[in-house]
Order: structure tokens, then sequence, then C-alpha cells
């Protein structure tokens, strides 16, 4: 008897040790019977506080809505845990009042106001698309954040979904049954975590340079897009030109989801955003020519702007991580063959050149666009990526004419890539990282004074006094440059690698 009471009083410690260093964890359940718009919404997990547990719900910066309690609902625990919500804060607090177990269950509610501007219903980011036949949901849109800093294990599964409707989930898409519970570490859902679900819904996978590519689109739509036919040139030919730009294929997959809304009576652009290992757009419209930008621009972001970007914050130098990543953008379109020659010199011309030098904040400074970019994005918000462009543009051609063609902008940005790579993960890429980078191609004196002159300071760059490579004609109207290209000239040529 003895000995038995013994093992028991081990077990028991054992168990109290494996309770006590159990990992915290937050495990969702998701419903949805795919008619309403109304995402049921479980979740379980272990409180590192003994009082209570405290979340935030909503990113306002994520999509700009702040009245997100239209969007969460009927937010309820289980006596004696007890609820209080504050809607400034957007804090929902649960008292556990000693209970062991702990569980919230709240309802998402996806429906739009038919009186309000179909606009907002589609570029307000925040809001989830939950509609008959078809539902689209982004993390952020559905989950609670933990303030204690726990990073917890996260889960999902689906108890209640649309037996025929296809499914793609963006944290292991070769996973296609809802029912199979999805875990994550809190950093990675972080980063945003995407699903959707339909049955007007394609799920295709392609294999680019040996990385899994997913492309996700609705199926038709009333405005005649064939998506899938539409995105097959980035996964046969701009995907893989980006990439042996890069040299880089670390990538575990990626994933592009377009799709289609329905509920709007005007046809309008696209909206979207970047996430972790894809890219999704809501598409207000045919597919078209700045659909085909927008799409390159954001997924070539997954290297200059996520991988790497100057400054510890994504304003600190834009014209980097959105100007250059225009540039890479632009030339791996025309690498791809994508972009024609027509299309190539009218977003530098049209859409960049004359657009910048006729711009009123044109000389602003740097410091300037942060605090103006939101208020007048048209202005403020546009400049660093026409700013940035054009010198990458323009160095571009001096790093091509002091090498006679041996070197390009390319060779500098992998060398600013490997410096990124020997760098800690904390650790960011500086403006002297980006010149003594630059060093290696032309002279770094000049370098650093052209930064600070056109970069910082805002000096536009006068194209009257710049000598460019043979293949471009530059002209000058009314202090507004417009570049040519030389009859014969290839730009599949010019931009290969």
């Amino acid at each position: 008897m003895k000995t038995i009471h013994l093992i028991f009083v081990l077990l028991s410690t054992f168990g109290a040790h494996v309770y006590a260093q159990q990992k915290p964890f937050m495990d969702y359940v998701l419903s949805w019977d795919g008619d309403t718009s109304t995402l049921e919404v479980e979740l379980t997990y272990s409180a590192s506080q003994k009082d209570s547990t405290v979340f935030v719900f909503g990113d306002p910066s994520f999509g700009g809505q702040n009245d997100i309690f239209t969007v969460i609902k009927n937010i309820r625990v289980t006596e004696p845990e007890e609820v209080k919500i504050d809607s400034a804060t957007r804090q929902i607090t649960v008292h556990h009042n000693g209970t062991k177990k702990h569980q919230i269950r709240y309802e998402i509610d996806g429906s739009f106001n038919e009186n309000q501007p179909t606009v907002i219903s589609q570029t307000e980011l925040f809001r989830p698309v939950i509609s008959k036949g078809f539902l689209t949901l982004v993390n952020k849109q559905f989950t609670l954040e933990i303030t204690d800093e726990s990073n917890p294990l996260v889960s999902f599964v689906w108890r209640d979904h649309p037996k025929n409707f296809n499914y793609f989930n963006s944290v292991v898409p070769s996973q296609t049954d809802p029912l199979e519970k999805l875990a994550a570490d809190y950093n990675q859902v972080s980063e945003k975590v995407y699903f959707v679900m339909g049955d007007n819904i394609d799920v295709r996978e392609y294999k680019v340079i040996g990385v899994p590519y997913y492309s996700v689109t609705t199926k038709e739509d009333k405005y005649g897009n064939d998506l899938q036919g539409s995105l097959k040139p980035f996964f046969e030919s701009y995907f893989p030109s980006i990439h042996r730009f890069w040299n880089d294929t670390d990538f575990p997959f990626y994933f592009l989801a377009v799709s289609a809304l329905q509920n709007n009576q005007n046809e309008i652009g696209a909206g979207g955003f970047g996430i972790r290992n894809g890219f999704v757009m809501k598409l207000g419209r045919a597919f078209g020519t700045w659909e085909k930008y927008v799409t390159a621009h954001e997924t070539a972001h997954t290297w200059i702007g996520i991988k790497m970007m100057l400054g510890k914050g994504s304003f600190d130098h834009q014209w980097f991580g959105e100007g250059f990543n225009d540039y890479t953008t632009l030339i791996n379109l025309a690498n791809s063959k994508i972009y024609g020659q027509g299309e190539f010199l009218h977003y530098l011309n049209e859409e960049t050149l004359k657009k910048h030098y006729e711009s009123e904040v044109k000389g602003a400074h740097n410091d300037a666009i942060a605090a103006n970019y939101w208020t007048d994005y048209a202005n403020y918000g546009k400049l660093p990526y026409r700013r940035g462009l054009i010198y990458a543009f323009y160095l571009d051609n001096q790093i091509r004419l002091a090498s006679n063609g041996k070197f390009t902008l390319r060779n500098m940005l992998l060398d600013l890539y490997q410096y990124r790579k020997a760098k800690s993960k904390d650790e960011a890429l500086t403006v002297d990282d980006f010149i003594n980078a630059g060093a290696t191609y032309i002279d770094k004196e000049e370098l650093s004074q052209q930064v600070k002159r056109f970069m910082i300071e805002g000096l536009p760059i006068d194209f009257s006094s710049v000598k460019l490579i043979d293949a471009f004609n530059l002209e000058i109207n009314d202090n507004i440059p417009k570049l040519n290209l030389r009859e014969g000239t290839d730009l599949a040529t010019i931009y290969q690698w």
C-alpha cells in the first residue's frame, strides 16, 4: 500500500509539474453555415494571470476602422467568469473568479450597410468578407490579441462549415480539410493568417524554381474576369524573374489571393495587403494594367520592405522601401515581358516623372512624409514611391556607365541584401549601409551627397545635366523629363539576370 501511495504522490507531483510547465495556448474553433454573414468563434485559452486575462480586439491601423465593435458582437463567457468591455481601448477583460478552464465566445459580423458607399466595404481592410457562399478572413479580423506577452501556441480548426466549399489557409496551404487543426506560434500569427472558403473559389498550385506557389481566386464575377488566366503569367514568368533577380528561393511557400467582390454597384480599383508568404487583393473591376502593377509591386515587397528595409520603421526611408521596390517591380515586369515598351514607358513617364515634377510637394524633406502621409496621401503618400523610383533609375544608369555595363543596380542591391543577412534579426539596415554597398560601384562621397540631396532634403534630380545609357533618349518639356527608348532597344536585354 505504501508503494502504491508513493507512486500516486509521484504521479501527482509529475502532473502538477507538467501543468506548471505547460506552454500557454489559444485554441480557436470556427463555425460558418455558408449562407449568413456571421462567423461564430470559440476561444479556449490558458491564463498566465490568476485573476483576469486582458485581450485587445482589432487594429485601427489595419484599414482605418475605429468602430470595431460593429464587427465583433455577442461576447460572452461562462459563469462564474465575467467579461468587461472597454470600447475606447478595445479591451476585453475576463475576470476568472477562481476558474481553471477558460473560454470566451463571440461572433464576427461580415455584413455591410447597403446604403454606404461601396468603396468603403471593399477598401476597409479590417472588415471581413462573409456573405452567401463566400468568406475571406484574416486573423486580425477575428482573433484576440493577448496583452501579457505570453507568446502562446495558437491553433485553428473549423467545427461547422459547408461540406462542398473549397478551402485555403496560409498556415499550411497543402492542408485542404478544414476539420484538421492548424497550429502556429503567436509571432507567426501576428504576421497575419489568411483563410478563404466558398463555392466560387479556385485554388491552383504551381512550382516556381522549386517553391510551392498557390493561386487563389474567385472563379466567376460580374466584371468578366478570368483571374486564374490573368495571374498565370506571374507564376510562369514574373515570380521566376524576381527570384532570379534576388538569387533567393528561401521560401516554404508563397500564395497570391485575388477575390472579386460582388457587393459594389460601381467599378472601382483594387485594395490589398501583404501577408506572411503572400498577398491578398480585393478586386472591384476587370483585372487590367494597373492591377498587374499592384500585384507585381506588392509581391516584390517580399524583399525590399520585408526581408530588408532601411531604418527601424517603415516610414523612416520609404524612398527605399517603396521607391526602390517600385523600380525592381518595373524592371521585373519588363524582364518577364508582362510589361511591353508601351506599358514600361507609360509608368516611368506618366505615372512617375510627370506626376512627380508637377507635384507641389516634390521638394519636401523626407521627415515631412510620415507627418502628412494619411492626411494628404495623394501628395505625400505617393511622394516616396516616385522620388525613390526616379533615383533608383538614375543610380542604375550611373552604375552601368561607371562600370561600362559590367554592373547594375542589381549588384548593389544584392550586396545590400548580404549586409542584411549578416546582421542580427533586430538590427536594422542603415543609410550608411546603403552608401557602403554602393561605394563598390560609384564614388562613395558622391553617392552620400546624392542620398542627402535627393532623398533626404528632397531636391529633385535635374535631368538636363544627366547622362544615361545609350538605350534611353531623354527630352525635357516645361521642366518635366520624358524618357524614350532608342529604336531597336529591347527591354529584356537591358534588364536581364
